[in-house]
């Protein structure tokens, strides 16, 4: 009997490590419940301060009697077993979801490859959210700061696209059924698409690149990375996402220097008020 029971996804009120799970559990057609928690911004003592105490305060309490290594972002719902599963640690419930919702390869070598290269995205994620949540002195050097990320991320030599798209390149397969691994989605195209869709708002906020986001990837040497991003925004499961208040959420919280390239990158407290409800059903 197919279970059809309701998933919930804690995390903060961004993207971040919150999208892929999302994206994944509505593109399975299982209800979402996704739970958001508000990163405030306050002003105390004439400086920013951030309070968490949305999370930390109240949910995190209560969760973290069923299980001692809650954190953000994490999952909560019934297995293949019909048991109630409670998991935190971005990398493990996303591999968590894949596999109980059948997208993390055929057989054990195609899971490997989705180990593999959901680890190899999160090393690209890590590039970009260093740079995020560094402060700098003045705009020149947020902007060569900018420019060195852009260039470890896509030097023909050793830049970390450069992995991807000689992955595709090997797997060279029709460009309406571009995926990771194996000839159906798995969970780490989740991943790579929602690194590229933050890197698109990153290259065209410090105005490394013009041209629109079908082009993007096109204009910067890598035509399968661009077929992968054209290919998965025009998956019909994933237009429900697409057309959430779950994708037009910032990428990251109010303490980075970049959030998203329609957002203002520097929050003022006495402006800026997140308006995100509390909870995102999505059926």
């Amino acid at each position: 009997m197919e279970n059809n029971k309701e998933i919930t996804i804690g995390y903060w009120s961004t993207k971040g490590l919150g999208s892929t799970l999302r994206m994944i559990t509505i593109y399975s057609g299982r209800p979402l419940r996704a739970k958001i928690y508000k990163l405030d911004a306050l002003i105390k003592n004439n400086e920013i301060q951030f309070d968490g105490s949305t999370w930390h305060d109240k949910d995190k309490v209560h969760l973290k009697k069923r299980n001692s290594l809650i954190n953000l972002p994490y999952v909560e719902m019934y297995d293949k077993n019909n048991n109630k599963v409670l998991i935190s640690q971005s990398l493990a419930c996303l591999s968590f979801l894949g596999r109980q919702l059948n997208m993390f390869g055929k057989d054990t070598s195609e899971e490997t490859y989705c180990d593999q290269l959901i680890n190899e995205v999160n090393d690209l994620r890590g590039l970009l959210g260093k740079f995020c949540y560094t402060t700098f002195l003045d705009s020149k050097d947020e902007f060569n700061g900018a420019k060195d990320v852009m260039e470890k991320a896509t030097n023909k030599i050793n830049g970390k696209m450069l992995k991807f798209e000689e992955w595709l390149e090997q797997k060279k397969q029709e460009e309406t059924k571009l995926f990771l691994v194996g000839n159906s989605i798995s969970a780490p195209d989740f991943s790579l698409f929602d690194i590229l869709d933050f890197y698109n708002e990153f290259l065209r906020h410090y105005k490394f690149s013009t041209n629109s986001n079908e082009e993007i990837y096109k204009s910067i040497g890598f035509p399968y990375l661009s077929k992968f991003y054209n290919a998965f925004t025009k998956l019909p499961k994933m237009q429900k996402y697409f057309n959430s208040e779950l994708y037009k959420l910032p990428y990251q919280n109010k303490a980075a220097l970049f959030s998203s390239e329609n957002q203002s990158i520097r929050w003022d407290p006495n402006k800026d008020i997140d308006n995100v409800q509390a909870e995102i059903l999505i059926n």
